[in-house]
């Protein structure tokens, strides 16, 4: 019996196939599959897409393997989290997937990854930023997510901006002369801010174009850089907040739930965070957020919530792997 899952989001989209160990088998890529990125129906073809790959590569590598042998789906997309954005895709997915399938957001199948579909919080840093647990009882918590317009803050999109916001302030006057100005000129390929302006504006200027500037504020940080340390340091502020947020909500429920169970004491619970994407590539970055858990942890525990202990952990498996759990959960 086997499963497959599928890791989408607006850049790629990533399949698995695993067997009942959680082993990889195949694996497939295709693009975008965020309907918001490329519409519902672009983004079930890529998913398809995706799939179809993973399977040919199975057979590749064994001649023996039996696609019909696959069980279940699981996908793990963004841009799902809503009930309406769900069923848009569900519906979607309906007509290019013929076996039993899960449709979860990809921030849950990412956790469903880092913890083998156990309690925990994942930190999910790229593009965009979410914090995510979820515990024993399947219940979900959330922290920010919301969009690189009404949140994703300390993202690489979020660096991004506060980096062109401040070289326009270095460019106009309003700031100091800044050594950002050259490196982010550069990597967006204008010689001045006229056309950086234009460049900015134009389609051409993708989401992910300006997340990938959060690498040369990291370099730039590193080589002791002002204003790319602040930039830096503000942004893993942000997310650290998060940790704290979602975890108080999950112990804080765990509490009312002895209460409501008439539990004498509150069963305590070990905290595991995991770290997720290509921000946490960054040693300040990991190191930072890592602290900022700890320090969540120590206050959480001194007002009484039930934690037994935590640790930041590596992710047992990637994102498209959790889609498979999550798929292999329903057998």
């Amino acid at each position: 019996m086997y499963f497959l899952g599928i890791d989408g989001g607006g850049s790629a989209t990533r399949a698995v196939i695993i067997d009942e160990t959680r082993q990889i088998l195949g694996r497939g890529r295709s693009g975008p599959s965020s309907h918001y990125a490329v519409g519902p129906a672009l983004a079930a073809q890529n998913c398809a897409s995706a799939g179809a790959d993973a399977i040919a590569d199975a057979r590749r590598l064994d001649p023996d393997f039996r696609s019909e042998e696959i069980a279940t789906y699981g996908f793990g997309l963004a841009g799902v989290k809503r009930p309406a954005d769900e069923d848009l895709m569900r519906g979607f997915l309906s007509e290019i997937c013929s076996k039993p399938f899960v449709l979860e957001t990809d921030v849950v199948a990412a956790h469903a990854g880092a913890f083998a579909g156990n309690p925990g919080i994942v930190v999910s840093a790229g593009t965009g930023s979410i914090v995510f647990g979820a515990d024993e009882y399947g219940e979900k918590y959330y922290a920010d997510g919301w969009g690189p317009i009404l949140g994703d803050e300390g993202s690489g999109y979020w660096i991004g901006v506060e980096t062109l916001r401040a070289v326009c302030r270095s460019l106009d006057g309003r700031a100091h002369p800044t050594r950002l100005v050259a490196p982010v000129l550069e990597m967006m390929n204008v010689a001045d801010g006229d056309e950086l302006t234009r460049y900015v504006y134009s389609p051409d200027c993708t989401r992910d174009k300006i997340a990938a500037l959060a690498k040369v504020v990291f370099e730039l940080a590193d080589e002791g850089v002002t204003e790319a340390a602040e930039i830096r340091a503000r942004a893993a502020n942000l997310m650290s907040r998060g940790i704290k947020s979602v975890a108080k909500s999950l112990l804080q429920r765990r509490r009312d739930r002895a209460m409501q169970n008439q539990e004498v004491e509150v069963p305590p619970l070990e905290m595991l965070v995991a770290l997720r994407g290509g921000l946490f590539e960054d040693d300040f970055m990991r190191a930072t957020i890592g602290f900022a858990a700890t320090e969540a942890m120590v206050e959480l525990k001194r007002d009484f919530y039930p934690i037994s202990s935590w640790r930041v952990v590596k992710p047992q498996h990637e994102a498209a792997v959790g889609a498979a759990i999550l798929g292999q959960m329903l057998v």
